[in-house]
């Protein structure tokens, strides 16, 4: 008994689709890789996955001012903030998260969540002989930074945040993450992330509308695997467990929040109001987006320098 006319071809061919898109998965799904020094780092062998990391200032010292970065973001986009930091006498470490930069890209899930990367900034900390800290953190480095404060309370002296999102709800879901993490299909749109078009509509919700995503956006998003965009999950599960907001001002420690005024990736108004509820109320970045570290280096530097000092 034979086929009806076209439909064997059409079931070779979607049988093939389907086998492609799966093989696709599997690869996209395995990818990985060493840490490796980038942008001025050198890399830190730790128990757990290796990480990228740039000292400025004083090489030696207990005490540092550590910088922590944002969702696929690295140390570059501390790259005007740090400098101002150490001259005035700090020393300042900034590290690339797992997957993020040159640090190592795992292939274990949890290496990637907030405990996970909480894990590996306190193993970084304890390689570099830091013994008492401030943190300074953007976006989704404030998720990992507060829970660091919470489980290394003898180690951290004070928590700034720049635009972390305080609650549940409070952020807009890029679309890259939104339809880039389906099952099956989402790795298949992961391999559209590097088409200039595509990366720079999604960049730019990390700044203001005015503020051209730049190259440095652009370079993070390029050596972030399949697994860092989807698995990177600090932000929601940390608020969905109680209000970071909430969290940071229970720390009983010194708190600083910035916030841009035009941010509409964790959006002004709602995230403002959340803190501001929780007693802490935003210090704003007038005519920055969601980076002020990168969009207004010199306010973010006016507002950070008297806090870790």
């Amino acid at each position: 008994m034979g086929f009806p006319k076209g439909v064997r071809p059409a079931a070779l061919v979607l049988t093939g689709v389907l086998a492609a898109l799966l093989v696709n998965t599997f690869l996209v799904d395995r990818d990985s890789h060493g840490a490796t020094p980038f942008a001025g780092g050198r890399v830190l062998a730790l128990p757990g996955p290796d990480l990228n990391v740039r000292e400025y200032g004083p090489m030696s010292g207990e005490r540092a001012v550590v910088l922590l970065h944002g969702y696929l973001s690295s140390i570059e986009w501390w790259e005007q903030v740090a400098p101002a930091l150490a001259a005035s006498g700090h020393r300042v470490v900034a590290i690339d998260l797992v997957g993020h930069g040159g640090s190592e890209a795992t292939t274990e899930d949890d290496d990637y969540s907030a405990t996970g990367q909480a894990a590996a900034v306190e193993n970084a900390l304890d390689v570099l002989g830091i013994r008492r800290a401030a943190l300074v953190a953007h976006s989704m480095g404030g998720h990992i930074a507060t829970l660091v404060a919470e489980q290394k309370p003898e180690l951290i002296e004070r928590v700034a945040v720049i635009d972390t999102q305080g609650g549940a709800g409070l952020k807009d879901m890029p679309a890259m993450k939104t339809l880039g993490c389906q099952p099956v299909l989402g790795a298949l749109i992961d391999r559209f992330r590097g088409i200039d078009a595509i990366a720079k509509s999604s960049l730019q919700a990390g700044f203001a509308k005015d503020f051209p995503p730049p190259a440095l956006a652009h370079r993070s998003l390029e050596r972030a695997t399949h697994r860092t965009v989807c698995r990177s999950t600090a932000a929601t599960t940390m608020n969905d467990e109680r209000a970071v907001a909430e969290r940071l001002a229970a720390l009983g420690k010194p708190v600083l929040v910035i916030w841009g005024e035009h941010d509409t990736l964790a959006p002004s108004a709602a995230n403002i109001a959340k803190f501001t509820e929780a007693g802490l109320t935003p210090r704003v970045v007038a005519g920055s987006g969601h980076s002020p570290q990168v969009e207004r280096p010199e306010a973010v530097v006016e507002l950070v320098g008297p806090f870790v000092a």
